[in-house]
């Protein structure tokens, strides 16, 4: 079976980017996979064929609207056996994973910054027509909210697979001892006797409400890792007066070093279909407060594996913190807890049950 995977970038430095890498990964030896992406930069050798899809990489929407018709082309041609598209990206896709829903994050977005709403405004008119079209069968939500969300939204009413995100559970793994710990509380300017808070990913899913923490919990120290424009939150630390209390990082390629130095991850995110930060932080042992709403948070029980909060709810935030703080011992079995949960949710088994859908999917054409 021939299989295209349709993405941006294949690249695991980026979500679905890394969903595509750890396909072929696990998969390769079950079928030949041809990648149709802009960008072709795998972490090492893979047994696969890239077709080098053109697109003006200007922002987001000139990626978006010269990509798709770009590998639509290329995909009519090439005639593969089965097309697995992420997102909008292949309009002659057999099989759609769904990573984000635009019209449900549009709704949620809070930021000051006018152009996320302007990119939103104009793709989801399309993701609405995209996901309505008639070849795809198959839609692989990430999560059971982004499958409730496409349904509503944009009015899937064919097949869906629930299949959550995997984790590399030999990468993203507790410190092995003291001496690792120690030395990446130093790479990451962390004090050893420092309560150590972790936050990863875009700034706008919840940055600013983990800053606003701090002055309530004089031994936290806070590591932020993110691609995103800092200077805002900068200035909001000086004004907390907890400057010197925050580690503002930037990007981390090695993001496994940096929650393997902290105690707690902090996620207090309104959106996100399913947040790979998080289970990459459970994999690592520690305990995790997220937003409940996050897909991630459907694979966490409650004061079992994890702490869930009120996205934008400062005190329900805190009282999460604080059960942490009072009870070290519990914020430990929280973590051992977690792991165990994310040990059940690698990519073996993240592979195996998109290869079910290949197979299925592969047969429904035939049979037609």
């Amino acid at each position: 079976m021939k299989i295209a995977l349709v993405v941006h970038d294949f690249d695991a430095n980026y979500g679905q980017g890394r969903y595509c890498v750890e396909l072929v990964r696990h998969l390769h030896s079950r079928a030949e996979f041809v990648i149709y992406s802009n960008t072709y930069r795998p972490p090492e050798s893979l047994p696969v064929t890239w077709r080098h899809v053109p697109t003006i990489r200007y922002n987001i929407l000139t990626t978006v609207f010269s990509f798709l018709p770009a590998a639509e082309r290329m995909l009519r041609r090439d005639q593969p056996d089965l097309i697995h598209a992420q997102g909008l990206t292949g309009w002659s896709a057999d099989i759609i994973t769904g990573h984000i829903c635009n019209a449900a994050r549009g709704r949620r977005l809070r930021t000051q910054d006018h152009r996320p709403h302007l990119v939103i405004k104009l793709v989801t008119p399309f993701e609405r027509a995209f996901y309505r079209q008639r070849r795809a069968s198959r839609l692989i939500a990430i999560s059971n909210a982004l499958a409730s969300e496409m349904r509503q939204e944009y009015g899937w009413n064919k097949a869906v697979s629930t299949i959550y995100h995997g984790t590399n559970t030999e990468q993203f793994r507790p410190p092995q001892d003291d001496a690792e710990w120690a030395a990446l509380r130093a790479k990451y300017r962390i004090p050893l006797d420092r309560w150590a808070w972790l936050f990863m990913g875009e700034a706008v899913k919840g940055l600013e409400e983990v800053i606003e923490q701090l002055p309530a919990f004089p031994q936290a120290h806070l590591l932020v890792v993110t691609r995103s424009d800092l200077r805002r939150f900068r200035a909001q630390a000086e004004e907390l007066g907890v400057s010197e209390r925050v580690t503002f990082h930037g990007f981390e390629p090695k993001s496994e070093e940096a929650f393997r130095a902290a105690d707690v991850f902090v996620y207090p995110n309104d959106y996100d279909p399913f947040g790979m930060v998080a289970t990459e932080a459970m994999a690592s042992g520690i305990a995790v407060v997220l937003g409940r709403n996050i897909g991630a948070a459907e694979l966490v029980t409650h004061g079992e594996n994890g702490l869930l909060c009120e996205p934008h709810d400062a005190a329900s935030l805190r009282v999460q913190l604080h059960q942490l703080a009072g009870d070290p011992a519990a914020a430990r079995r929280i973590g051992v807890a977690a792991r165990k949960t994310i040990e059940q949710h690698t990519w073996k088994v993240c592979a195996a049950e998109t290869w079910a859908v290949y197979e299925q999917v592969f047969r429904e054409k035939h049979l037609l």
